[in-house]
């Protein structure tokens, strides 16, 4: 996990320091080592500050990496450049097939790290025939993992997203001038949002301007597992593979688990305990909460460790500006479901954890809300499954991306087996008949819950119902009270900027308005104030056009 940023001027050159500028915002991202590509010259460093004399040279091509180190040995950090000089590379995300993708290399490659990241630039090096974007295209579905890349051959920059989103990058037009980063607060302009690169995307930095084209996308496979039995091993045995593949080169001796007490987080956890993994178990929550009794209850049953924070309204009223900072949004829904997360990897990152499991995507995949009831009552098996794909497909509208940003603030990498490419495979081939029995099923999830318990499970929990992560926490009523008690005013275009940027979690979580006005007045003008104090001087002075 790391940062990944840049620039491409399309006739001309500007001053680099906008660079210096971007990585210094997203430092957290990545504490240990740093690389610049200003125009041909590559220089890496221990510290940002050590590159900011070299960031004032003016450029044309400008990339910029700051790195969380995970996987791979070797002192040699990003960027990656190949063999014969023409191509580098900047990668955020970890590639997880990396050890058998070397093994296609046919050429010798002077390969100096073990870095799962250094084999893609040596593989695009071998596609490679002049044409950068054909070289990307045909190397991005050979990619198992999560992954923000750019790579440039000195005429124009290629930037690719991973098919699932699990790595967010944004860009913006300023001038004929086209930047990209991580986060969007490196790219802020106080007028107009960044845009998104969405997953599976490329864009091409060329003279003629950014052009968007298609890159690798899941291809929704067909519904073939109609046995119950059947459905149930090919689960278990997938999901075993896709936790394997996400410990592959992990040295760190412990691991953490984003821990709800839940049947997600609870089996991941479990599988990591199978795989002989030292794992601490985080939560948080009010004291009386479902999710810390919850968790409390099943850690200790199942000898756990579990570390927990206990929040109250003193607490969130503090750390409310800076998780909205972080997460870069401040849509009720959204601010609510992140605080908890983001105090676990706070305390996560007190342990010296560097890698965290998630258990998100399984209600997606297996039909777990309770909306997808009303979807079955209402239009039949054939609209839930077309609707757990597009809830899939919606994850990184706002989940995934919150979920990078929120452990990212502490340098801590998230892993989440669920979005395993195989797994959401197998899962889609599953009729959704087997997931979901009937409208009246209050459990749903019946797949799911039959191989946790198979893989170990306890029954009781495994078929104990669902409590949303906002109620469970028991962040909801602190933050309603915190806002009736700011003085704020309700705000018409507050609020309804505040619903906007909710859309994405409103349409996962039932479409339906949720909150008070005054609620989202209050945390809207939170971020209006964070996002004014963060206006990139390089943007901030001219009229700009975003994702033009």
């Amino acid at each position: 996990m790391c940062t990944i940023c840049g620039h491409y001027v399309e006739n001309g050159s500007i001053p680099s320091v906008d660079i210096y500028d971007m990585l210094k915002k997203m430092a957290h991202r990545g504490p240990d080592t740093h690389g610049i590509f200003i125009d041909g010259a590559v220089e890496r460093a221990g510290e940002i500050d050590a590159l900011k004399e070299s960031l004032h040279a003016p450029s044309r091509i400008a990339l910029g990496h700051s790195t969380l180190k995970i996987v791979g040995r070797g002192r040699l950090g990003q960027p990656y450049c190949s063999c014969d000089g023409k191509l580098t590379m900047i990668h955020n995300g970890e590639i997880y097939n990396y050890r058998k993708l070397r093994t296609l290399l046919v050429r010798p490659h002077d390969i100096k790290t073990t870095s799962d990241s250094e084999v893609v630039v040596h593989l695009l090096e071998e596609t490679y025939q002049g044409d950068l974007l054909d070289a990307v295209k045909k190397v991005v579905p050979l990619l198992d993992g999560m992954y923000a890349i750019a790579v440039t051959d000195g005429k124009t920059v290629v930037v690719a997203r991973d098919p699932i989103g699990k790595k967010p990058v944004y860009y913006t037009r300023n001038e004929g001038t086209t930047y990209f980063s991580s986060e969007k607060k490196a790219i802020w302009n106080g007028r107009t949002a960044p845009t998104r690169l969405n997953p599976g995307e490329i864009l091409c930095l060329e003279e003629a301007g950014p052009q968007l084209h298609e890159g690798y996308h899941l291809q929704a496979p067909p519904i073939d597992i109609v046995d119950f039995r059947e459905a149930v091993e090919a689960y278990k045995d997938v999901l075993v593979k896709a936790l394997k593949k996400r410990l592959t080169g992990l040295t760190q001796s412990r691991l953490g688990v984003i821990f709800s007490g839940g049947i997600d987080s609870v089996l991941i956890a479990k599988l990591l305990q199978s795989e002989g993994k030292s794992i601490i178990c985080y939560c948080t929550g009010t004291a009386d909460s479902g999710d810390m009794i919850a968790a409390r209850a099943v850690a200790e049953d199942l000898g756990l460790e579990l570390k927990t924070t206990v929040i109250d309204e003193g607490t969130v009223r503090k750390i409310l500006p800076e998780v909205i900072r972080n997460v870069e949004e401040s849509g009720l829904l959204q601010v609510e479901v992140a605080i908890p997360m983001y105090m676990a990897a706070k305390l996560a990152a007190q342990d010296d954890i560097r890698v965290m499991f998630t258990g998100q995507a399984a209600d997606e995949l297996f039909a777990g809300y309770p909306w997808y009831n009303d979807v079955l009552e209402e239009d039949g098996y054939l609209r839930l499954h077309e609707k757990l794909l597009e809830d899939l497909g919606m994850l990184y509208t706002d989940t995934l991306e919150r979920e990078d940003k929120l452990t990212m603030a502490h340098a801590i990498e998230l892993r989440a087996p669920y979005l395993d490419r195989d797994v959401i495979q197998t899962a889609m081939r599953i009729s959704p008949r087997l997931k979901l029995d009937g409208p009246g099923d209050a459990l749903r999830k019946r797949v799911h819950r039959q191989a946790a318990v198979e893989l170990g499970v306890p029954p009781y929990l495994a078929f104990r119902g669902k409590d949303p992560a906002q109620s469970g926490s028991g962040i909801h009523g602190i933050i309603e009270r915190i806002a009736s008690g700011s003085g704020q005013t309700i705000d018409a275009d507050l609020v309804d900027e505040n619903v906007r940027r909710d859309k994405g979690s409103l349409y996962r979580y039932g479409d339906s308005l949720y909150g008070r006005d005054l609620t989202r007045s209050y945390l809207q003008e939170i971020e209006q104030t964070i996002q004014d104090s963060y206006t990139c001087s390089f943007l901030s002075a001219a009229a700009g056009s975003a994702g033009q």
